[in-house]
């Protein structure tokens, strides 16, 4: 366990609702800015009275110059510009690539399944004959990964991984584990996913989306939450063996300390929501990260509106490590922005732990008395060397990093 490699984020790369830079995002989180609207990406006319959280006018061709994007469909454009972006940052040129191998590790929920959807729904009313061949070649989940890798010469390990709304905090501890092995010196990580209508109406069938015509956006741990609204984006980290980033002399921004997983078999029989399996997934991220309970500064939890899972998260948080640390929760600014939620929880962990500012919670009114955790809409000035990023999902997957600047 000691001689270990160290495992170091060295670069940052995000879009979403409220932006396409970690700190401008950091900054609106921290403001308590959100974009929630009428959705334009499907007609808001079959959908009245919900909002979600769209990346405004979004044209992948903005920011990526060269070739034609459009053999990829929405999540793919999404997840090239958010690697786009990262590397841009954490200086990955095109030389640099051509030279070491730099592999991609996707963390999504549904990928593609807008184009899944209108490819069944070509072949089924006009004939398989008529079915797109530009269609099908993104009616595999891990068609973003394999698009984006062959767009960007990423010729390592390419890896798409699917656990519902905790697919970007699985990811990044998966590349974590992977350079840990010596499997990898250096690795992308994160996710991405788009808003449409299957994922939409999937949703609302499910009935995990806030009442319609409600005021703002989802309000996370408060006593009159109703539900989540759906977001979207894509988010990455560079993380780097250390010995490997200091060689070519990169920039450290944090660590990525531990991870834990687990999952949770009794969401749908249990009657009080103990967030046993998340503590445990906490527990493991902290011995992992040799790192107290104590010493954690902030958390960013996944808590997105649900009146079950919030009340899941806030249990495991409390029983892992506590009720001093502060919690926040972006999705009240972010939406449920699913596979690219952890990468954005990440970011915004390191950029609180960078900044001192911690965001607060967006409509929150009263905190649930059953929740004991302190949480805030307010934001607040933190002092942190030790940040807690935590994910739950509907189905029971649950995982956690520690993230450290010491």
């Amino acid at each position: 366990m000691t001689n270990r490699r160290a495992v170091v984020v060295t670069g940052m790369g995000a879009i979403c609702a409220l932006g396409d830079q970690p700190a401008r995002i950091h900054d609106a989180l921290c403001e308590g800015r959100s974009r929630f609207a009428a959705p334009t990406v499907f007609p808001a006319d079959i959908a009245p009275g919900y909002h979600v959280a769209e990346v405004p006018d979004f044209k992948a061709e903005a920011y990526v110059k060269t070739g034609n994007v459009r053999p990829l469909d929405r999540t793919g454009r999404l997840a090239l510009v958010g690697v786009e972006l990262t590397l841009a940052d954490c200086g990955w040129t095109v030389e640099r690539r051509a030279s070491h191998p730099l592999g991609l590790i996707l963390g999504t929920m549904f990928c593609s399944v807008r184009t899944i959807g209108e490819f069944d729904r070509r072949a089924q009313q006009a004939g398989p004959e008529y079915a797109s061949p530009m269609d099908f070649s993104n009616t595999v989940l891990n068609a973003a990964a394999g698009q984006v890798a062959i767009w960007q010469k990423l010729r390592g390990i390419n890896t798409t991984l699917s656990s519902g709304a905790t697919s970007g905090v699985h990811a990044v501890g998966y590349a974590m584990q992977m350079i840990r092995a010596g499997r990898a010196d250096a690795l992308l990580a994160g996710g991405a996913e788009e808003i449409c209508y299957e994922s939409f109406h999937g949703s609302r069938q499910a009935a995990r989306l806030a009442a319609p015509n409600g005021v703002g956006g989802p309000r996370p741990f408060d006593a009159a939450r109703t539900g989540t609204a759906m977001g979207e984006g894509a988010a990455f980290l560079t993380l780097e063996a250390e010995e490997f980033a200091a060689e070519r002399g990169a920039r450290v921004l944090a660590r990525v300390a531990g991870f834990g997983s687990a999952y949770d078999p009794d969401t749908r029989s249990a009657t009080t929501p103990s967030g046993r399996a998340l503590a445990l997934a906490i527990a493991h991220a902290l011995k992992d990260a040799a790192v107290g309970a104590d010493q954690i500064g902030v958390v960013v939890s996944s808590a997105s509106g649900s009146r079950e899972l919030d009340a899941r998260e806030g249990a495991g948080i409390a029983a892992a490590v506590g009720t001093r640390a502060p919690v926040t929760a972006i999705k009240s600014m972010t939406g449920e922005a699913l596979g690219s939620s952890g990468a954005l929880q990440a970011l915004t962990a390191i950029e609180t732990m960078r900044t001192g500012r911690l965001p607060g919670v967006a409509g929150l009114g009263t905190l649930d008395p059953a929740i004991k955790i302190d949480a805030s809409p307010q934001t607040r000035t933190v002092s942190a060397k030790h940040a807690l990023v935590t994910a739950i999902a509907p189905e029971g997957n649950c995982c956690a990093i520690v993230l450290s600047m010491d």
